[in-house]
């Protein structure tokens, strides 16, 4: 069994207007799991995901903090101990409009490398902040 410390792992922080920190614990390439991405996500105040979607199920869940998930279906208040359970291709976001932080936990399957994954939110976040700013 391996023992994971998640608040001793860095992470990657995407700038405004996308403001929220990114931490991937385990992926095909972390750690050696190609079962799944697991990673850990706060999303400070005023920040937010981009508006994306996946080629594979998204399982998040809300560890602290509130927010809003927004998706074709509509909003979702969202609050510690709730699960969203995202398919295929289904194009979401999450937004933080609070003065506390959300701490967000989520997992892929089958996993994404991890690496790669972060460089992808990077640049879907540069891309948001250029068409924003």
């Amino acid at each position: 069994m391996e023992v994971i410390r998640c608040w001793e792992e860095e992470g990657v922080t995407i700038p405004q207007p996308n403001y929220r920190h990114i931490k991937v614990m385990l992926a095909s390439d972390i750690r050696d799991t190609p079962e799944l991405l697991f990673s850990q996500a706060i999303i400070y105040p005023d920040g937010q995901t981009e508006e994306h979607s996946h080629d594979r199920p998204e399982l998040i869940q809300v560890i602290s903090g509130r927010g809003i998930s927004k998706s074709a279906e509509g909003e979702v208040a969202l609050e510690p101990d709730m699960v969203l359970w995202v398919r295929p291709g289904e194009v979401h976001q999450i937004v933080n409009p609070y003065p506390e932080p959300l701490k967000l936990s989520a997992i892929f399957v089958p996993a994404f490398e991890g690496k790669k994954h972060l460089q992808r939110i990077k640049e879907a976040a540069e891309q948001d902040g250029d068409k924003k700013g």
